[in-house]
């Protein structure tokens, strides 16, 4: 029996699902029918209204004009589109209070029509006599009677009329006011041209008696007697401006007036904030007002001729210069600026655009939101906005620093490349006082960045392999050569890669040769500590703060004719490691001290650090060298955890790589996105050969520095594999006169196997003598010879 049940009950459940099943088969067509059946039904009950459907037809006629009165020959209509706007919006609530608006406004006609032909006996109406289709019918009877007993005819036609109009609005949704206002508008406009039309009249006038005048003098030879120029208003009148007519519409925003392409010869020196777009703008760019002007080309930077002595400069004609082209094209901006407000628009963020700027490679549209809209609903917006735009990627800068608006940076379909030669030649590298002055790149606005090292102090730059980390480097190297002399400027490059920096092997510029053993990078990090040190000494001897007091303390020495050999320039020392990472895996403690006391206190003393690295890791960029080197530049990096690490802030993950950074020196509040230049293997080797082949100078400063870097380089490698206890142990044998591996072992508690590894190391370094069988061995030093032993190479 419960088998039988449950087979039952098995079954109508299948029954059921099959049911519903071909419910649902028809479903899609369930609208379709819905809609044929409501067409029909109107042209029925329009027909009716002619007496050509039967006696159903006449019944429903002569009901709904009992009802309606007049108003019934609309009412199918009106009908029909009620039921198609409910059906097409799924029975919404919207559309339900449309249709119920749109039911109150027909019934407040049938009150009018009533108004109009006065039908007294409105129960008469009611008993569908239908003998009359003049009137409101019953409905609009009891309304006009009702009103017409409690206000009178002048508050009844008052009501009638607001509830008409406030039905129209809400079931149209449009303002009555804006309605009223381009009227007002549109006969002010009318006004304003007949005004135009008559001072055109005057003008006109005023010219032809001008004119007959002349005629008159040249008819009677009377000469002109007025000298000089003619006056505008006299001679050749100028033509008047017409008032531009108030604006009757909303204008639509022209994006051409956004636009800032800047032109390919034109370089410009700063940023004005921009101003939002006004209605009545005139057509001009809105970025710069200095953009109109146009700033003739550098020919050739001062520095950059060839001067008289030993050193020569390197000529620009060695670098390729730029192609002007312009990249993107005004129609193309303008509907990608339309595309984002619409899309805003679509997530009901009203926008303005108020500035479009044309960079190298991607274009920021800067937005201001109208009031009430939150920031974080637009940066939330990113991966919509980046969907409808079709975009690789965008970033959004939310706000511009100093502006009211939000900055939407889009990537160009084609890019423009920054080459070095143009940065070079531009205003702001000519006249840059510094002689370590680093020509970085353009700007979103086409303008060129230049910064100064000294006022950074440290730059710290980062990115991921081929991002254009080894570019920067050179374009900043080379920014140097062009810009100072061996004298003013010095460079210690470390490269453990080997194959970056070795290009500039035996410039004038280096202070010692190219280190590319990681064991030697640390003792040259270490001596430039050391010579911090010196070089604070001396001027506290002078008693000045900083390198620029101390050479100008020279400059006057020399003036006097008191310049000693102590007492001479000091040059600026740039130490450029192009892979921190390999350096921290040999010997991170020496490196990253040495980085950081350089780091606090070598910026005063003239010495500059630039470190870059591809492996953006905490392991790498510690908090320490994070804390003391505060200018970063950021190229493209995988994650937002790298972008963090180097920039501390989200962003660089969105860059399009190929030189594209985010420059962040110290004292900028936030970092700005600058396409960086780019150079050439074949143009950095063109101005290595020209440095060497005009300037063979030797250097016997730098030779000294690389004898102590190699020496101080050779005890460390020998001090790391020394016994920590070799000091000691000395110091043991040679104050007994006795060396034995089983005293080593009894008076420092070692093993054997260490304690006989130590006794050879002392005897290697020529402490204790050659094993004798069973007897001990000599002891060689005494304790004054190995004193000097440890000054030499411990």
């Amino acid at each position: 029996m419960a088998a039988k049940k449950t087979r039952k009950r098995k079954t109508s459940s299948a029954a059921k699902k099959r049911t519903r099943k071909r419910q649902k088969d028809f479903a899609p067509f369930y609208k379709e029918i819905a809609v044929l059946v409501v067409f029909a039904l109107f042209i029925f009950l329009f027909l009716s209204n002619f007496g050509i459907c039967g006696y159903i037809g006449n019944s429903i006629s002569t009901f709904f004009f009992g009802a309606f009165g007049t108003t019934y020959y609309i009412v199918p209509i009106v009908a029909f589109l009620l039921v198609i706007l409910l059906i097409s919006n799924d029975y919404s609530s919207l559309a339900i209070k449309k249709v119920c608006f749109t039911i109150l406004l027909l019934c407040m006609i049938s009150t009018i029509f009533q108004m109009v032909f006065e039908v007294k006996d409105a129960y008469s109406a009611f008993l569908f006599s239908g003998r009359t289709h003049r009137g409101g019918g019953f409905i609009g009877a009891l309304i006009g009677s009702f009103l017409y007993k409690e206000l009178g005819g002048a508050g009844s036609v008052l009501v009638v009329m607001l509830v008409s109009i406030i039905s129209v609005i809400l079931v149209t949704e449009r303002s009555l006011l804006s309605f009223l206002k381009k009227a007002v508008d549109f006969f002010m406009i009318e006004e304003d041209e007949e005004r135009t039309a008559v001072k055109k009249q005057r003008v006109k006038g005023k010219k032809e008696s001008k004119g007959s005048e002349l005629k008159k003098k040249r008819s009677l030879n009377i000469p002109d007697l007025r000298l000089g120029r003619p006056k505008p208003s006299e001679a050749s009148p100028m033509p008047v401006m017409e008032e531009e007519p108030r604006a009757s519409v909303q204008m639509q925003k022209d994006f051409d007036d956004l636009i800032v392409q800047p032109a390919p010869e034109v370089e410009e020196r700063s940023i004005e904030p921009m101003e939002p777009v006004q209605p009545k703008a005139s057509k001009r760019s809105l970025v710069n007002k200095d953009k109109e002007t146009r700033i003739k080309p550098v020919e050739i930077l001062p520095q950059v001729r060839t001067r008289e002595g030993d050193y020569k400069f390197p000529p620009v004609s060695l670098l390729e210069k730029g192609k002007k082209t312009s990249n993107n094209n005004k129609e193309e901006l303008r509907q990608t600026a339309q595309k984002l407000q619409k899309t805003l628009e679509d997530f009901g963020v009203h926008v303005t655009i108020t500035n479009i700027s044309c960079g190298p490679s991607v274009t920021q549209f800067e937005l201001h939101p109208e009031q009430g809209v939150k920031v974080s609903k637009i940066v939330n917006l990113a991966d919509d906005i980046k969907l409808n735009l079709a975009a690789a990627d965008i970033r959004i800068e939310a706000p511009i620093p100093g502006k009211p608006a939000i900055g939407i940076e889009v990537p160009n379909k084609t890019n423009q490349m920054v080459m070095f030669r143009d940065l070079i030649e531009n205003q702001e590298f000519a006249q840059a006082r510094s002689k370590i002055a680093f020509a970085v790149g353009k700007n979103l606005a086409g303008q060129v960045i230049v910064s100064d090292i000294a006022k950074m102090p440290h730059l710290l730059i980062a990115g991921a392999t081929g991002s254009g980390k080894s570019v920067c480097i050179n374009t900043l190297i080379m920014s140097i050569l062009y810009k100072a002399t061996p004298e003013e400027v010095k460079l210690i490059m470390i490269d453990p890669k080997v194959v970056e920096l070795s290009a500039y092997q035996g410039i004038p510029h280096l202070l010692i040769p190219v280190v590319t053993d990681p064991k030697q990078a640390s003792s040259a990090l270490n001596w430039a500590v050391m010579e911090m040190g010196e070089r604070y000494k001396k001027f506290a001897e002078v008693n000045v703060r900083n390198l620029t007091g101390y050479n100008e303390k020279v400059e006057e020495s020399i003036k006097n004719g008191m310049e000693g050999e102590d007492f001479k320039k000091l040059p600026q020392i740039v130490i450029i490691v192009d892979e921190l990472a390999d350096l921290m895996m040999v010997a991170p403690g020496e490196v990253e001290d040495a980085i950081v006391r350089l780091s606090q206190l070598a910026r005063a003393a003239g010495i500059h650090l630039v470190i870059a690295t591809q492996r953006p890791s905490v392991n790498v960029i510690t908090g320490l060298i994070k804390a003391n080197v505060p200018s970063r530049i950021a190229f493209s990096v995988s994650s937002g955890v790298d972008s963090r690490t180097i920039i501390d802030m989200n962003g660089a993950e969105k860059l399009l790589g190929k030189g594209d950074m985010l420059f962040y020196p110290s004292g900028y509040q936030k970092p700005i996105r600058v396409q960086g230049a780019f150079i050439s293997d074949e143009e950095v080797g063109k101005v290595v050969e020209f440095l060497k082949e005009e300037n063979n100078v030797e250097d016997n400063y730098g030779a000294d520095i690389q004898e102590k870097i190699q020496t101080a380089a050779v005890k460390a490698a020998t001090s790391q594999e020394r016994d920590e206890y070799f000091e000691d142990a000395a110091k043991f044998i040679i104050d007994k006169d006795k060396a034995s591996i089983a005293s080593l072992q009894r008076v420092f508690k070692i093993g054997f196997n260490r304690a006989a590894r130590l006794m050879d190391q002392l005897c290697e370094a020529g402490i204790v003598g050659e094993e004798e069988g069973t007897k001990p061995r000599k002891v060689l030093m005494s304790e004054e010879q190995f004193e000097q032993y440890k000054e030499d190479y411990l």
